[in-house]
């Protein structure tokens, strides 16, 4: 009998991307430890290791394994919610809840600063911005009177909390993302093929910036046909199929619940079962359905009571879809838009839908003021649109409403729910989950219970 091999589990530091991927990638075919492996490699090595079997064979799994970390500065907000729509990545983002914006730095798109219509995006961004800047000190007055207790710290966080409605989308910020190159190459193409030129630059400046780390993986990024040419096609068809009923938008809802499945509780008993079974899941599932009301309960009770504070549910519930149409203010859409484990379909940003007011605004005495640069800003929209419809949107405060798709597992959902109904969140996105949760509980009481939901 043969010694028995000691378990070895260490950090392999201080390696380039590249090398650290093809350190790994050689496990599946070498029976050498991780640290010999990475002692014969070199970057040339791993660059020919790449080129033969990531670009020539399509072994696209290998770059999984070679990580970034890459710092963008001074991009637009509109930026960063295409920078983060790449659902296998971390990001973290400079927050318009407490950080106090400059008024100088907003995004100037080129093609729209050559137009007729340069001086009046320049004053209307000017405009905003200066009211944003000139009512902080006077919100912090307010705010330091309505809550005599709160630290200085608090104070600026709400008043931050309160006047980032104002902010356009062209206000410049920053974000850091971490990322593997495989996600990473996907994400620069799509960067690449955007209508809007400073997407194609942050795709190229993304590109240049990773090539310094991992110079084969991503170097063979570029427009991509199919994408841009099925998206403007698209973008076509819609229009003409959807315009006439352009002028009869309906706002009611919040949030809307538009499509879910109907047998979710049978469908969380079966899959909860089905792991513990030898049997096809169609078998077990006609066993559900026969199953009493009280049985069921029980069962899914079983699985999610003891559930803490810190726990997930178990990964069965993520065979239960929902889908919310919501429509929310751009503030808020931020924060919702970073749940990436969910599928989201989000629209132009644009002033149709209307826009939301804070309650301390209205307190204050600053309502006139917000209004001014609420019309001031549909105003110029409405004339840029006509000729720059992508790059209107820059000029959009975060007052202003969007839609967004989400259809999103029950596991997802419970994770949600939770997190942005905390009394920490923000109003507007607690708003959203609140209404989320109620709509689940309409229809799925059983259900609704174990999740948390804070409406305090």
């Amino acid at each position: 009998m043969g010694k028995m091999q000691k378990r070895r589990i260490y950090a392999l530091t201080g390696l380039p991307p590249e090398v650290a991927a093809v350190t790994f990638a050689k496990c599946s075919r070498s029976s050498e430890p991780f640290d010999k492996i990475v002692a014969e490699l070199n970057a040339d090595k791993s660059r020919k290791f790449h080129e033969k079997w990531v670009v020539g064979y399509g072994h696209s799994s290998v770059a999984e394994h070679a990580v970034l970390s890459l710092a963008i500065e001074n991009v637009s907000i509109l930026a960063t919610k295409v920078i983060e729509d790449n659902r296998l990545a971390s990001f973290t983002e400079k927050s318009t809840r407490y950080q106090v914006f400059d008024k100088e730095r907003y995004y100037k798109p080129e093609n729209l600063m050559k137009s007729r219509f340069a001086k009046l995006y320049e004053e209307t961004a000017d405009f905003i911005m200066d009211a944003y800047t000139r009512l902080f000190p006077l919100m912090t007055n307010f705010l330091k009177k309505k809550y005599p207790n709160a630290q200085e710290i608090e104070i600026k966080n709400m008043a931050c909390d309160n006047l980032r409605y104002l902010l356009p989308t062209a206000a410049l910020t920053n974000l850091g993302m971490t990322v593997n190159a495989r996600n990473l190459e996907w994400g620069i193409v799509k960067l690449l093929t955007h209508p809007l030129k400073e997407m194609q630059e942050i795709g190229e400046e993304l590109k240049e910036a990773a090539l310094k780390m991992t110079p084969t993986l991503i170097k063979y990024t570029k427009f991509n046909e199919y994408l841009g040419e099925t998206i403007k096609s698209m973008e076509n068809l819609s229009l003409k199929k959807l315009s006439i009923l352009d002028n009869k938008i309906k706002n009611k809802q919040g949030v809307a619940l538009v499509e879910y499945d109907t047998d979710a509780e049978d469908k969380i008993v079966a899959a909860l079962l089905y792991r513990f079974s030898k049997l096809p899941y169609e078998q077990i599932k006609t066993e559900v359905k026969s199953m009493k009301k009280e049985e069921k309960e029980k069962i899914i009770d079983e699985a999610l009571k003891r559930l803490d504070k810190f726990d997930r549910p178990l990964r069965e519930l993520e065979h239960i879809y929902f889908t919310f149409d919501v429509l929310m203010d751009y503030g808020a859409f931020r924060d919702v838009q970073r749940h990436r484990m969910c599928t989201q379909t989000n629209q132009e940003f644009t002033v149709e839908h209307g826009y939301s007011v804070p309650k301390e605004i209205n307190e204050a005495g600053f309502i006139e003021d917000f209004i001014a640069c609420m019309e001031k800003a549909k105003k110029a929209y409405l004339q840029i649109v006509k000729e720059f419809p992508k790059e209107a949107q820059y000029i959009i405060p975060l007052a202003y409403n969007k839609r967004l798709l989400m259809t999103i597992n029950l596991r997802e959902l419970f994770h949600f729910i939770k997190l942005r109904s905390s009394k920490m969140g923000h109003i507007s996105y607690r708003k959203i989950a609140w209404e989320m949760y109620d709509l689940i509980k309409e229809k799925f009481p059983g259900i609704a219970k174990y999740i948390e939901c804070d409406k305090s």
